[in-house]
């Protein structure tokens, strides 16, 4: 009994192959010669030197289709009727190649990206330490000496304050936005020294002490003379 394998590297399918026939010969896919292009496909696939009929059934069947609309296009068109226009025989081949090409460009997109990432590699996860800060309550005199510490350069006494500019609520706004783009902790001195003049550090103290009053945020210091930061609360 014959064995027959098609060989057929060039082409993935016979879609492929009419894409192929086409492009080379620049023909408006739009208005294909069928007789031309048949022709071409019953050529290619019997200079075929090896056969598989498992993987050449989607050949010959486009083969039969070609042949289909070529004997179509070839016999006497019947009269139309007044107002109707004849159905071209090669609209379905034409929407199935225009199709093929849409997928076969998204297809050559897709392989690219994947050379592109087959390049790259992905950073395993970190175990990142926790950090737990054991720090005391603050009194209000202790933020006074935090006040003081920041002026420290100047004289309060001699120094004249000029009529506010900042306002409380803006300035607890702030306060609070930064506590949560801070992971919910900054420091007191951060909050009060946001580049602005005497006004603005005495505006942000006070919103300080009324968030504190409020119980939106608590305020700790590890040790004498550590750095004192600040905390959202928990329930806020």
């Amino acid at each position: 009994m014959t064995t027959y394998n098609i060989k057929l590297q060039d082409f993935e399918g016979p879609l492929d192959l009419l894409i192929h026939l086409i492009e080379k010969d620049k023909i408006d896919i739009y208005d294909i010669p069928i007789v031309s292009i048949t022709d071409q496909y019953i050529e290619y696939i019997n200079g075929m030197q090896e056969y598989n009929l498992d993987f050449a059934s989607e050949f010959l069947l486009m083969a039969a289709m070609l042949l289909q609309i070529k004997s179509k296009m070839l016999l006497p068109k019947a009269p139309a009727e007044e107002g109707e226009e004849e159905a071209d025989p090669r609209s379905m081949l034409v929407e199935m190649l225009i199709e093929y090409r849409k997928v076969k460009k998204r297809a050559a997109l897709m392989r690219e990206s994947m050379g592109q990432a087959a390049l790259s590699v992905a950073r395993k996860p970190m175990n990142l330490p926790h950090f737990r800060r054991k720090i005391k309550p603050m009194s209000l005199d202790d933020l006074l000496l935090g006040l003081q510490s920041l002026v420290a350069d100047e004289d309060i006494s001699t120094q004249i304050i000029a009529r506010q500019e900042f306002h409380v609520q803006d300035k607890m706004t702030e306060i609070m936005d930064l506590l949560h783009a801070n992971n919910n902790a900054v420091a007191f001195s951060s909050a009060l020294d946001m580049g602005g003049n005497r006004s603005e550090v005495i505006a942000s103290f006070l919103a300080v002490l009324e968030l504190l009053r409020l119980k939106r945020i608590s305020i700790r210091q590890k040790e004498e003379f550590a750095p004192i930061y600040m905390f959202l609360r928990e329930d806020n």
